[in-house]
């Protein structure tokens, strides 16, 4: 979540798995640290159910100083896809003592978004704001924003590759900076495109995604 307006044109990218290839997606489970303390998880489950790909992910983060909580996300959205086309969402999210809900469905001209501000239409083929598990997140100038609802603008460009230390050994990952209305930081895919690390700049404080499995 990696959960700040403006859009861009991002760098040409090459050599990205298609959506369909979700089926086989590996679940993700990651360890949100502060300053190499933990502060948390987040984690992408997968399941197929038919020719539908439900996508659960829930975040539980709380950062504290001197025993105070200064800031708090929990968060937790189901997500179920088709054909790489967003079909429903819903998610409930709670952020430093405010409850969101969000719910939206696709439909014949577009996918209908409710939040906070109401219903909106977004583009149908979309990739979400939760959409860190799909490394072709980083083309995209435009997002669905399942935390607070309606849509948002995102820009993303590659930087250096670096090492990445995993549970199954150091790789190789490429390094994507990306800036949304809600959070800034970097994000990592290796040569199989998955998700392994992601710094995420909240608040003034930077959380590190480590993979915890």
């Amino acid at each position: 979540m990696l959960a700040l307006g403006a859009t861009a044109a991002v760098m040409p990218l090459i050599g990205f798995l298609p959506f369909a290839h979700a089926a086989t997606r590996r679940d993700l489970h990651f360890r949100a640290l502060r300053r190499r303390s933990a502060i948390g998880e987040h984690s992408v489950v997968f399941r197929m159910d038919g020719d539908h790909l439900k996508v659960d992910t829930h975040i539980d983060i709380v950062v504290r100083f001197l025993f105070i909580t200064v800031f708090r996300l929990k968060h937790d959205a189901q997500e179920i896809w088709q054909s790489g086309r967003l079909v429903t969402v819903t998610s409930t999210t709670e952020r430093d003592g405010t409850r969101l809900q969000v719910s939206g469905n696709a439909v014949e001209d577009g996918f209908r978004i409710v939040g906070e501000g109401g219903p909106f239409l977004a583009a149908a083929d979309l990739l979400t704001s939760n959409s860190l598990w799909n490394s072709q997140i980083v083309r995209e100038v435009s997002l669905i924003d399942v935390q607070y609802g309606g849509e948002v603008g995102m820009i993303a460009r590659r930087l250096s590759d670096e090492q990445v230390n995993t549970p199954q050994g150091a790789v190789r990952a490429r390094r994507y900076q990306m800036i949304t209305p809600h959070y800034a930081g970097s994000v990592y895919y290796d040569g199989d495109q998955r998700w392994v690390k992601a710094l995420i700049e909240l608040k003034g404080e930077t959380i590190e995604y480590a993979l915890a499995t």
